[in-house]
């Protein structure tokens, strides 16, 4: 059984045996990033990274398959079809990414998206060991580097910051430049306009070290002449 088993994943001829071993790997392969993706709640999940995973092994069986079917194909390209893989994702991962007033999310996922789909192609034309590390390094970096991230960078405080503005469109580029200069990391933000008041109230979700002085950082936003109330609470 085993040498069987052996067998069919050293083939390099695509047969319905290595198929199917290929796909059931590209299934295992997908649903553990996307169950990663799923239990944060991003926008794309356990449904969406195993289908991505799966479609590109088929595509790279297909691109293999057809050139060894029809020897005659002059113009048989096992890598034509495939290519457009990485082509095509990027309409996905451009869906995954939410930017508003200023506010970028959703790019981890993205590229989550684009390396689940490297991952099928490899998988679907046989490099299973460089699949999995490739799937293992992934999930690493999606659980791990992010706890040492936070040690490294929000060694800090986490605080409400509220910003009460006398415009319902302010610039938020603008905060957000003055906090970074200030070294204020901005882990989320929110935004109400309320337009029949001409006002609006800016919400961050900040990290800032616990011996930091604000004196400077509200003098500054002040500055901007459009500041009614600054209030920072844990």
């Amino acid at each position: 059984m085993w040498d069987n088993l052996n067998t069919v994943l050293s083939s390099t001829e695509i047969t319905s045996s290595t198929a199917l071993v290929r796909l059931l790997i590209s299934f295992i392969f997908g649903a553990s990033i996307g169950l990663e993706r799923q239990y944060r709640r991003r926008e794309a999940g356990l449904r969406t990274f195993t289908l991505i995973c799966l479609g590109s092994t088929a595509a790279m069986l297909i691109s293999i398959w057809i050139p060894q079917s029809y020897p005659n194909f002059l113009n048989g390209d096992p890598g034509r079809i495939a290519a457009q893989v990485l082509s095509g994702i990027g309409f996905l991962g451009a869906g995954a990414i939410i930017q508003s007033k200023g506010s970028v999310h959703g790019l981890t996922t993205a590229a989550c998206i684009w390396v689940v789909a490297v991952i099928g192609l490899a998988i679907g034309a046989g490099m299973l060991i460089p699949a999995l590390i490739t799937t293992l390094v992934t999930l690493f970096v999606l659980l791990s580097v992010e706890q040492w991230e936070r040690r490294m960078f929000l060694n800090g405080v986490n605080k409400i910051l509220s910003i009460h503005c006398t415009t319902a469109t302010p610039d938020l580029k603008e905060f957000r430049r003055i906090l970074e200069k200030n070294g204020v990391f901005i882990v989320n933000v929110s935004f109400e306009s309320l337009y029949d008041e001409n006002q609006s109230v800016i919400t961050y979700k900040v990290n800032v070290k616990a011996v930091s002085s604000y004196t400077s950082l509200f003098g500054e936003i002040q500055k901007l002449g459009i500041v009614s109330q600054i209030k920072l609470v844990e």
